[in-house]
């Protein structure tokens, strides 16, 4: 079936250059590594700050055991406006679903400044109920 809206070349084109100049997103390398102590997640994150990441555990009632890895995104910029001022929309990197026999408490995260990526520690041990907690993230 032949489309009837025909869209010219030139457009299109400015549609795709528009949208990469004006904050085209790249998206997120990711790697996941099971060893003796528990499971490794290395995330590479190109164009966000490390201060601009959030991880967050949400270990729910219907086993909806996940970890949500997020930034804010400014929806105005202004410069006038404060940063509590300011409107922000959530932009999820990736929500990871936690294992089971993960020991959610003790979920780490590492951000390594030499190699510029993310490491997330999810070591084994027992679970328990409900959880929701922010995981901090470190630099070394």
């Amino acid at each position: 079936m032949e489309s009837k809206l025909k869209i010219p070349q030139e457009m299109l084109m400015n549609i795709d250059f528009i949208n990469t100049i004006n904050g085209g997103m790249s998206e997120p390398a990711i790697k996941l590594d099971r060893g003796s102590d528990g499971f490794e997640v290395v995330v590479k994150v190109p164009g966000i700050e490390v201060e601009d990441l959030q991880l967050e555990v949400v270990k729910g009632k219907r086993n909806s055991n996940n970890l949500k890895l997020f930034h804010l995104l400014p929806i105005f910029s202004q410069e006038n406006l404060s940063d509590e001022e300011q409107w922000r929309t959530v932009r999820f990197i990736n929500t990871f679903v936690i294992p089971d026999g993960v020991d959610v408490e003790n979920i780490t995260a590492k951000y390594d400044d030499t190699l510029r990526h993310l490491v997330l520690f999810l070591p084994y041990g027992d679970e328990q109920g409900d959880y929701h907690r922010k995981v901090n993230i470190e630099r070394w």
